[in-house]
């Protein structure tokens, strides 16, 4: 909803909070300053922003959205506002070839996308692009026409240019996997630290993995999006076969092993039954 309020390629209102940068920002900003003068000082507080919209990615005659000097203002206002870091990523809709970059599964999303429909304006045209199997290629044209081969480390230029401007913290997202890589755009000042998402999907013990000296873990994460994707209808968790050696049980067992987490004691006293009669 930030994203809708602050890029000029959705935001269409006539009041104070449309049209000029300043009032496109005024929604985000307003947000900031309810949450810091009811949590103090002290409590941490992020704002995430796409430092370029990219709203032509998929469709060219959408509008472009918000540049990159654009989000560089905002970055300064959000600081100003109270906000003690400021995450950086890119893009403006669902799906978008660079958020997160990588290939998008479309008789996967055929299965999953339709949950999504009530979620916006233009999400039952897309859903019919991947319903039909005759109108994917259509879509995985204009899909790919933007992607770029670029996926770990993709907005770390954007990241740099927000850093340069504002004296809070400038997080970076972008499928960061590779520890001599994350090392050196901490090291070279672009970033002053990485999030990691799908990374960390794929191998949970990929901080474990770097310590013990791997620079890549083992099984890398292939940015195929399955996890994405599948998400709206199924359990978070790397759906990509290949990673398990074809072993479809392997991969479910790795999925669902976040509903039995270790390192916690295993409750002794049984719940009590439900009263007779009641469920």
């Amino acid at each position: 909803m930030i994203t809708q309020f602050l890029s000029s390629s959705t935001n269409d209102r006539v009041d104070e909070y449309g049209g000029t940068l300043e009032n496109r920002a005024r929604f985000v900003l307003e947000i900031i300053r309810a949450i810091r003068s009811q949590v103090g000082a002290d409590f941490h507080l992020q704002m995430k922003i796409s430092a370029v919209d990219y709203g032509d990615a998929v469709f060219p005659w959408e509008k472009k959205g918000n540049t990159l000097a654009e989000s560089v203002q905002v970055a300064r206002w959000v600081e100003e506002a109270g906000a003690d870091a400021i995450h950086v990523s890119t893009g403006n809709t669902f799906p978008h070839p660079l958020n997160p970059p990588g290939d998008l599964p479309l008789e996967l999303v055929a299965r999953t996308y339709n949950l999504l429909l009530p979620s916006g304006v233009y999400t039952f045209r897309n859903y019919l692009m991947f319903r039909y199997p005759l109108l994917r290629p259509i879509f995985a044209f204009l899909w790919n026409r933007t992607k770029g081969k670029r996926i770990e480390g993709i907005n770390v230029e954007h990241a740099h240019a927000i850093k340069g401007a504002v004296s809070v913290p400038v997080i970076c997202t972008g499928g960061f996997q590779t520890a001599s890589f994350i090392r050196r755009v901490i090291a070279d000042g672009s970033c002053d630290a990485v999030s990691i998402a799908r990374s960390l999907i794929a191998n949970n013990d990929l901080v474990h993995q770097f310590a013990a000296g791997l620079d890549r873990p083992a099984r890398p994460c292939t940015y195929c999006n399955k996890c994405l994707v599948s998400v709206a209808a199924h359990p978070l968790g790397c759906y990509e076969l290949s990673r398990y050696d074809g072993d479809y049980d392997a991969m479910i067992r790795e999925v669902m092993s976040v509903f039995q987490p270790t390192g916690f004691e295993t409750p002794t006293a049984e719940l009590p039954s439900a009263a007779p009669g009641r469920s």
